[in-house]
């Protein structure tokens, strides 16, 4: 008798993979591959990335140090806020960042300045699931922060929903994400390249046939 062990089908995660894409592009959202639950597979990222994935993302430091160290040179996001004692590590492997902290922004700051890089910022909206993210009301002043610091570019919004609590990621959601990033783009003058509606409990919005205003990317794993 063997051991218990998980068996991988690279091929139906490409070709899974694929298909998403492809609807989704319809729909003009892109796909980033999260590799979280895999621990940064290198092979499975391949295999997102091979059937059109635009970029990776994980919410582990050592996950995102297993793929570059696998060779993989693609746009890799951390998707969740960093600790400030991995500040160095995130601007060293990762172009972007998900963030909500000024302190941790200011961290970032001088990390990039100090590597001569730029990184992008991309920040993490609370929209009532409760887990994490900067409220409404504030997105705008940190957002103009953010824009005032050498070493950092604003490059989008992202939001999670039916994570930590039950609220759907439904049009109204989506609406006001959207809304949001208009607000910040008025305010602080540069367009958001990102605007991230969740995970794959998107998905039925995502294929839906309502508007998908600003929304243009999900990441999926």
């Amino acid at each position: 008798m063997t051991t218990p062990r998980i068996e991988i089908d690279l091929d139906k995660i490409r070709e899974n993979t694929r298909t998403l894409v492809t609807h989704l592009a319809r729909r003009g959202i892109t796909l980033t591959g999260v590799t979280k639950a895999v621990c940064g597979c290198p092979a499975l990222a391949g295999a997102m990335l091979a059937g059109g994935a635009t970029g990776l993302a994980d919410a582990r430091l050592a996950n995102i140090q297993r793929l570059r160290r696998a060779g993989l040179t693609c746009p890799i996001t951390m998707i969740r806020p960093p600790m400030r004692s991995e500040v160095r590590q995130i601007v060293r492997n990762c172009e972007t960042s998900y963030n909500t902290e000024p302190e941790i922004l200011a961290a970032l700051s001088e990390a990039a300045v100090r590597r001569g890089v730029i990184h992008n910022v991309v920040l993490l909206v609370e929209m009532g699931d409760m887990r994490d993210g900067i409220l409404p009301a504030q997105l705008v002043r940190i957002s103009t922060y953010v824009t005032g610091k050498p070493g950092l570019a604003l490059k989008g919004i992202a939001a999670n929903f039916s994570c930590l609590g039950d609220v759907a990621p439904d049009a109204a959601a989506m609406a006001m994400l959207s809304d949001l990033a208009n607000d910040i783009e008025g305010a602080c003058g540069p367009m958001l390249e990102t605007v991230s509606g969740g995970a794959s409990a998107n998905l039925t919005w995502a294929l839906g046939q309502g508007p998908p205003g600003r929304i243009n990317n999900l990441r999926l794993g």
